[in-house]
């Protein structure tokens, strides 16, 4: 601790790239040994940071005295450490000082201590105390800090608070929808914009996110056309076409009917691409019955490979036992990993059908996946076999009844 000037400043700068992640578990390991309740270390920021995590009480709360003259996020986070002491003389101190550390540069290394030790019973109704105070007029430029803040779970934070306080225009609202790195922002953010104007659904709805394009598909008008659903019935996430199915089950129409309709003219178009194509044949696959697999053998034929997964998939959960080798069988050596796995996934369902040729294609693929659910075929297959030649399994089980 008594070093050169130089390597203190290199310590002090390593703390600083990410002090809330790094001072909560120095907190948990270091424990340095004190040198008495004054002056047990040099006066400096270094100083004060170890003091921070002596095992002395006494040591601690002098470094937090000592800590509340630097300006700065790392002293702000480790004073959010202290404010979780479990003497209750060091916690006091440290929260007192914690309620002037609302700088923009300093809230968000405040949050992001007390969001990690949110947990700790000492903690208890830190975050809600330093939260009322960033709740103040004065502090909104912090808020706006934290909003913007790299780390996901300040920002989170951050636009959770902005929301509340009412800092987001609609303006900010959309754009945030549309474009935040974080899923939780852009759904919180949709949510409060489509409250606010629900006619924003329309925008939303080719927002980049599925949560968020859930919620527009959600928040459309129960009267909204079949052929303003295709988009979100085609959609790549699961979630958005089962609420886009539910709209059209909430007024008695059968979403099956649409898919029928528009996978038929997407089949016969040149110009259907590849998403919308792969999307209503997962979504058909999802909801059609087994009369489907007709239209849905025509699809297994495209030659753009992610169409054909979802092609497989729908086949393997729709087609009948008697019809899953002779469509997928002969994609098991498709050059695409994702098809090859999605046919022999099916093919679990009649193991005792798989042919020994089509087997050994899946077990010598590269792919690991593959390989494991061709293997599991071949287990089922040997356990069926053994059932319905071992005669003594049979007289064992007629004994039995």
């Amino acid at each position: 601790m008594r070093g050169p000037a130089q390597s203190r400043a290199a310590a002090v700068e390593a703390l600083g790239r990410a002090p809330a992640e790094l001072l909560t578990r120095l907190d948990r390991v270091a424990r340095v040994a004190g040198r008495g309740p004054t002056g047990f270390l040099p006066a400096d920021l270094l100083g004060g940071l170890v003091g921070a995590l002596d095992a002395d009480g006494r040591v601690r709360q002098a470094a937090v005295e000592a800590l509340a003259a630097f300006g700065g996020p790392l002293p702000a986070a480790a004073l959010a450490v202290r404010a979780a002491d479990w003497v209750p003389e060091v916690a006091a101190g440290a929260r007192v000082a914690l309620r002037s550390r609302t700088a923009p540069d300093e809230a968000p290394a405040v949050v992001g201590v007390l969001l990690r030790v949110a947990g700790r019973r000492r903690a208890r109704g830190l975050l809600a105390e330093y939260r009322a105070v960033l709740a103040e007029p004065a502090q909104r430029r912090a808020v706006r800090a934290l909003a913007a803040h790299p780390d996901p779970r300040v920002r989170r934070f951050g636009v959770e608070l902005a929301l509340d306080l009412g800092e987001y225009v609609r303006g900010d609202l959309l754009r945030t929808a549309l474009h935040d790195a974080d899923q939780a922002c852009r759904r919180m953010c949709a949510q409060r914009l489509l409250e606010l104007d629900p006619e924003q659904a329309g925008r939303l709805l080719w927002a980049s996110g599925a949560g968020v394009r859930e919620l527009a598909v959600s928040a459309l008008p129960a009267d909204v056309p079949a052929t303003r659903l295709v988009a979100p019935l085609a959609d790549r996430a699961r979630m958005v076409r089962a609420q886009a199915r539910w709209k059209l089950y909430q007024r008695g129409e059968p979403p099956a009917e649409v898919y029928r309709k528009q996978l038929r003219k997407a089949v016969k178009s040149a110009d259907a691409g590849p998403g919308l194509l792969a999307g209503l044949t997962a979504g058909l696959g999802e909801c059609g019955d087994a009369a489907d697999v007709e239209l849905l053998a025509r699809v297994l034929r495209d030659p753009r490979a992610g169409v054909r997964r979802a092609a497989a998939r729908a086949v393997g959960r729709l087609a009948r036992p008697g019809e899953l080798v002779p469509l997928l069988g002969p994609l098991a050596n498709d050059p695409d990993s994702g098809v090859a796995r999605e046919v022999f996934e099916a093919l679990l369902r009649v193991p005792h059908e798989v042919p020994p040729e089509t087997l050994w294609i899946g077990r010598t693929r590269t792919e690991p996946a593959v390989r494991r659910l061709a293997e599991l075929i071949g287990v089922r297959r040997d356990a069926a076999e053994i059932r319905t030649t071992d005669p003594t399994r049979s007289r064992g089980r007629a004994r039995g009844r």
